[in-house]
């Protein structure tokens, strides 16, 4: 009887571990997801009115918004100064207030250029207190932990001014020597801030700008979207991709962006702030 009862016991100990194993494997082949929403201002078209275009940045950065927030989806949001002081404060303010939204900067105004270091250092600091000072009144101040570059705008010599300003981390998605073949935050050489890598497919990075460079339609951004998301969930990597408001709030572009989103939710993904996924990182 004491035989059976052990082999009783033994057998549903096994039962259980495999049940714990199988459980930890299907959330790690479910997939993280770190989504960066981009809010850039669009460039005036012939025959546009200030008013049209100002409509164009609100939908468009809407319209992508929605699909995370009516989900209860967390996302970092990546604003410019200009957009966070002059053009929309009160709804970037409102932005942050959710507590599925992490603000960063993204440099002081949509398409600026390198600067001297002097330059940069001033631009990021007027940046960085411009979307912090948008909060309500007696609620809850933010500090920014995050930036992500203009292109061409940022440079290896202006790495020292981030450790200055404690920024917590910098969103790579250029490519960078350090970042080949690293598909998580790591630790910026001689400096105190991490590297967040854009992931990539065979040398193309995961942000909607790539590919609408590359030519690609809807179609197949979305097929390497929902690809790349396979791919990081079954080597337990968190994918990291960036969708500008310009480009994937709209047309074709969005209708990928709404069908990726719910291919990733209906597999069960969890979806991390940036400074969420650094902060795991820091702690692996």
């Amino acid at each position: 009887m004491a035989l059976n009862r052990m082999l009783l016991f033994v057998g549903l100990a096994c039962l259980v571990a495999q049940l714990l194993f199988a459980g930890v494997a299907a959330k790690e082949e479910a997939g993280v997801i770190n989504l960066i929403v981009d809010m850039e201002e669009s460039a005036l078209a012939e025959g546009e009115s200030p008013a049209e275009k100002e409509n164009l940045e609100m939908n468009s950065t809407i319209n992508l918004l929605n699909e995370v927030d009516s989900r209860d989806l967390k996302a970092t949001i990546s604003v410019t100064g200009d957009i966070a002081n002059e053009r929309y404060p009160l709804y970037i303010t409102m932005l942050g207030t959710k507590e599925n939204h992490e603000l960063i900067m993204g440099g002081m105004s949509s398409g600026e250029k390198l600067v001297s270091f002097e330059d940069q250092d001033a631009r990021l600091r007027k940046t960085r207190r411009y979307v912090e000072d948008d909060y309500v009144c007696g609620g809850k101040q933010f500090k920014v932990a995050g930036y992500l570059p203009q292109p061409n705008s940022f440079n290896q010599s202006s790495y020292k001014i981030l450790d200055d300003l404690e920024i917590l981390y910098l969103i790579d998605d250029t490519g960078l020597p350090e970042s080949q073949n690293r598909a998580m935050p790591y630790l910026m050489d001689g400096f105190d801030f991490y590297v967040v890598p854009v992931s990539e497919d065979k040398g193309f990075l995961m942000r909607d700008a790539s590919a609408k460079a590359a030519g690609m339609n809807g179609t197949d951004w979305y097929n390497l979207l929902a690809s790349k998301f396979d791919e990081s969930a079954g080597k337990g990597e968190t994918m990291v991709v960036v969708f500008t408001n310009t480009i994937s709030g709209s047309d074709e572009y969005l209708d990928a962006y709404k069908k990726f989103v719910e291919y990733a939710t209906d597999k069960g993904a969890s979806f991390v702030t940036t400074r969420e996924l650094v902060e795991s990182a820091k702690n692996a």
